[in-house]
């Protein structure tokens, strides 16, 4: 839960951050429009910025990724437009009528009035809306994709296959055919969404792609120096490991059952491409998935939830809590050489 607080308010200081700038610029070009000194829009723009910017990372992060998150898109697009329009023009009424009480010779009241009633108020609204608007539909359609795959479609990457070094980490719930038929379609689908909802935060920490949903499976990547820095890519399972037993009792009393699943990491040389032509999205191709996927199906032959190649154990440091042991090696088929595999578990398990 603190992971996800932290990774949250990190967020919100981004949004703060973009707020500033956006009303920075908008005050100062506002001047040119009003004919009136730089200074005074281009401040109050600052500050009115910085006051939007903060609220809508704090209603982003904390209210609609929590609470609207199983709303339809046309009410959220609906209901984020009344509320950002509100809130920029509640800060820019605010800082207005704060700017007219300081540098005018006027009470507090007259100071709302003119703030209210000044000409270009009703434009600033028309503005406002407009832009909440537009801001707000493309967000929206954003979070259909992985962050980073619209601009990478845009500037054309990937359009032809390139190599690249990646993490692969593949997550597979246990016991999922019988979970299935215990709690049926609807019921384990509503299961799944909480089950994958519950890893975000560890997730995000991490600095993980999502690659793929995969029916109960979840495939996480992360570029190679990205996931050995901090060992993200490890810390990412008992993260997410920690996350599913803190909301350990909601799912018993929910569902009845409680998830529990296995892991696998490995790493190497993949090419990537935009693949479809009515559906388009960016794959990975190359023997390092299928290497990943063949160790996450030794792990219930060792009885093991998390097991690591060699390759990665030798390029990843270990975190002070964990240990590793040698389990067994890995015959692919078509490859002369075997895959050693290492099972990783928390001191406090052994």
């Amino acid at each position: 839960m603190f992971l996800t607080r932290n990774y949250k308010l990190q967020h919100v200081f981004i949004y703060t951050i973009m707020g500033t700038i956006a009303g920075t610029v908008i005050g100062y070009f506002l001047h040119y429009i009003d004919k009136i000194d730089v200074a005074g829009p281009t401040f109050r723009g600052l500050f009115i910025g910085f006051l939007v910017g903060t609220s809508i990372g704090l209603c982003e992060e904390f209210l609609f990724l929590e609470r609207f998150r199983r709303k339809s898109y046309f009410f959220l697009l609906l209901f984020r437009t009344i509320v950002y329009s509100s809130v920029i023009a509640f800060h820019e009424l605010l800082i207005n009528s704060a700017s007219n009480f300081l540098t005018q010779d006027l009470s507090i009241g007259e100071s709302i009035y003119a703030a209210v009633y000044r000409q270009n108020f009703p434009r600033d609204l028309s503005i406002i809306a407009i832009v909440s608007v537009l801001s707000i539909a493309i967000l929206q359609i954003r979070r259909l994709h992985r962050p980073g795959d619209l601009i990478k479609y845009v500037t054309g990457r990937y359009h032809l296959p390139e190599e690249v070094n990646k993490i692969f980490l593949f997550i597979d719930l246990k016991s999922s055919t019988a979970m299935a038929e215990k709690l049926g379609n609807t019921k384990y689908s509503s299961f799944l969404i909480d089950y994958f909802h519950d890893m975000t935060g560890a997730i995000l920490m991490s600095k993980a792609e999502i690659y793929q949903y995969i029916g109960d499976e979840i495939i996480l990547t992360w570029n190679f120096k990205s996931g050995i820095r901090d060992a993200r890519c490890i810390n990412s399972f008992f993260d997410i490991l920690t996350s599913i037993e803190w909301n350990r009792e909601k799912y018993l009393k929910k569902y009845g059952v409680h998830p529990e699943f296995k892991a696998a990491l490995h790493a190497g040389r993949v090419s990537v491409t935009w693949i479809g032509t009515i559906k388009k999205e960016i794959v990975y191709h190359g023997d390092v998935l299928n290497t990943t996927a063949r160790i996450q199906e030794e792990c219930n032959k060792y009885n093991q939830k998390f097991l690591i190649s060699e390759y990665m154990l030798q390029n990843v440091e270990l975190p002070e809590y964990l240990r590793s042991e040698f389990v067994g090696e890995l015959q692919l088929k078509g490859k002369e050489k075997k895959v050693k595999i290492f099972g990783l578990k928390s001191i406090a398990e052994i």
